[in-house]
């Protein structure tokens, strides 16, 4: 792809949600010139940019949704329900042009089609309202009365241009544009702040402001500032003009944020991945050393070779760390689209709903961000469906007919916890009980033998639903199964909580980021798997005198607690060996609850990344990834919790 359309395709779509973010604050707040300003900018903007890539259908729906947005920034119409959706249905319209262009490299016909249906909806009107507020009378013009009797009258149209400063950036040239007043007979160049110190000066921010005079007739000096309508005052000379506010400061700020370092995340993963090799390199010293110790006179070598080590240890340690951080991003871009998603689903439903985010500034590796969108709507979609009551039947319950959806995010050491709540209905065990009895999952000794938090744990498990209709939100018993293993991917937990007429709140537990692996070498037989230390409490010897046959499984007693065990080569499909006197065992805890792993021998533990399964392998149940040993043999990353299941 070509690296100009490449940076158009990342910048158009932080526009388009930067844009949607102000729209909806908005809605809320349309008093907030602030964000007005910024909505207004970054369809400009983005504009701009679809024109410099000859993309007519994508400038002409942008700039009627600039047209709009301009009217309201002067004051000559307001902003309801009807235009946001409308320019909200524009942006996303964008969006998968633009993801078009990323997978293609061209729009879809078909979807091309559909801007003249979405232009259509931001009603006739605007491009007259937009035109009448070009032409508004203003009073501050005196500067060009007065130019203009000192030249005998002959200007007929006064120009003051206010380039933002970060113009360039948008494909903007000042100086080009002022070059282009047809019948130009005055300009004055003044800069619009003092000039800064050398060593502080920034030749890529624009810090002039223009005034000129022309004997051109209005339309044709119109014509040449069309693209920066925000930044630019056409008076027509005779008349009273009233310039718009100057409200720069917020604009240039966001675009500020906005312009920051980009670097394509396929070379931080190639840098990831140098890194994964020099892990390798350096685990295979933990070989040379050993062997170094056996040989005549080689203490002292093994010595040295041992202090090397600990240094590459902390020298990888600390790059993959620097790494790790460039890929941190905001968390809140994983929230930016639940506003919508709760908006619509409000109107949809008939159930009127307050989303609260409360956010600090928390930062996550990107590829979480990246797919916490998908587990939390399913969440939403899921307390819409099931837990928030109608409007009638919350007031009958003695609740506000509005109803609230909270999401709080928390940083807790290397991990971070989202939780979403509703005031809704809440969960009832008991239909909890009933349900899974009724579907075979349990008998209904087992279920009354549960407490109220083991039940609420079957609502994860795959295909169950209480929904006593099928609709297209949910019912089909696909959520939250989806959200765990979502979730579980990530290397996170997921928790459920409900008090019945009060609410339910559902929180995620997940990493800031990925760290590198610490791994625990076994073998089974003549293999060898990796299995993440992070699940394994300790390891165990257990003789099998003390193994305990319950129905079709084995257990034993660990300190006063019984504990379920298992084999891994029965696990892995292998012909599982009989008991031996004295087993090699893993203890592990999945889902909160101990379990015990039989395994040949503990070879070693190491420290190394792993890499998913990809091509023909990828989707293996069972398998978590894979990493290389210092002798080039492949290992196979065992996740125990998925083998079990």
């Amino acid at each position: 792809m070509d690296e100009l359309m490449a940076q158009f395709i990342l910048e158009a779509r932080e526009l388009v949600q930067a844009a949607i973010d102000d729209l909806f604050v908005l809605e809320a707040e349309p008093g907030d010139r602030v964000r007005l300003n910024s909505a207004f900018r970054a369809v400009h903007t983005l504009k701009g940019s679809t024109a410099l890539f000859d993309l007519p259908a994508l400038n002409s729906a942008l700039h009627k949704a600039e047209d709009i947005l301009g009217s309201v920034r002067s004051g000559s119409a307001g902003l309801d329900v009807q235009s946001v959706d409308a320019i909200v249905a524009i942006l996303e319209w964008i969006e998968r042009c633009v993801d078009d262009l990323e997978s293609h490299g061209a729009v879809n016909p078909q979807r091309l089609e559909k801007a003249a249906g979405l232009e259509a909806d931001l009603g006739v009107e605007s491009q007259a309202l937009f035109d009448a507020v070009q032409t508004q009378p203003s009073a501050s013009i005196a500067w060009a009365l007065s130019l203009a009797a000192q030249i005998s009258g002959r200007a007929t149209v006064a120009v003051h241009y206010r380039p933002h400063a970060d113009c360039f950036f948008s494909g903007d040239d000042p100086i080009a544009l002022v070059s282009r007043i047809p019948g130009l007979v005055h300009l004055s160049i003044e800069p619009r702040e003092p000039w800064p110190a050398q060593a502080r000066f920034d030749p890529f921010r624009s810090n002039l402001v223009f005034q000129a005079l022309s004997t051109a007739p209005l339309a044709d000096v119109e014509t040449i500032f069309r693209m920066v309508p925000d930044q630019v005052d056409i008076v027509p000379l005779g008349t009273a003009m009233i310039p718009s506010p100057v409200e720069p400061a917020a604009d240039e700020t966001r675009a500020e944020a906005m312009r920051g370092l980009r670097v394509d995340p396929a070379r931080i993963d190639a840098l990831l991945d140098l890194v994964g090799e020099l892990m390798i390199a350096k685990n295979g010293m933990t070989g040379l050393t050993a062997a170094a110790g056996t040989l005549p006179g080689g203490a002292d070598i093994a010595r040295n070779l041992a202090a090397t080590q600990k240094t590459l240890d902390r020298i990888a340690g600390a790059l993959y760390g620097g790494v790790l951080q460039t890929r941190m991003v905001p968390l809140d871009q994983a929230f930016r689209r639940l506003p919508r998603l709760v908006r619509d689903l409000s109107r949809r439903l008939g159930k009127p709903t307050d989303l609260v985010i409360a956010v600090d500034s928390i930062e996550a590796d990107k590829t979480i961000v990246d797919e916490l969108f998908e587990p939390l709507m399913h969440l939403v979609r899921n307390a819409m469906d099931h837990g928030i009551e109608s409007a009638a039947d919350r007031l009958a319950a003695g609740k506000s007919a509005l109803a609230t959806l909270a999401l709080k995010v928390a940083a807790e050491g290397d991990h971070i916890i989202i939780s979403l709540s509703d005031d809704g209905r809440g969960i009832d065990p008991a239909r909890i009980r009933a349900a899974a009895i009724a579907k075979g999952m349990l008998s209904a000794e087992r279920a009354e033998g549960l407490d109220d938090r083991a039940v609420l744990d079957l609502l994860f498990a795959a295909g169950f639903s209480t929904a006593a209709a099928v609709s297209d939100l949910s019912g089909r018993g696909v959520g939250l199964d989806a959200v765990r293993s979502d979730v579980t991917r990530l290397g996170g937990t997921v928790q459920l909580s409900s008090i019945p007429g009060l609410g339910t709140t559902t929180a995620l537990r997940l990493p800031v980021g990925f760290a590198m692996t610490q791994l625990l070498i076994v073998s089974v037989g003549v293999e060898r798997y990796g299995v993440p230390m992070q699940a394994v409490l300790e390891t165990v010897r257990v003789d099998r005198h003390a193994v305990t046959p319950i129905r079709d499984s084995r257990a034993f007693v660990l300190r006063d607690a019984t504990v379920p065990l298992l084999s891994l080569s029965g696990l892995l499909g292998l012909s599982e060996p009989a008991l031996a006197g004295d087993m090699t065992v893993l203890i592990l805890t999945l889902n909160e609850q101990r379990v015990g792993i039989i395994v040949d021998a503990i070879a070693e533990r190491m420290e190394t990344i792993t890499r998913p399964l990809d091509g023909l392998l990828t989707g293996m149940p069972g398998v978590a990834g894979t990493t290389v040993l210092a002798n080039g043999e492949v290992l196979l990353v065992l996740d125990i919790a998925e083998l079990i299941g």
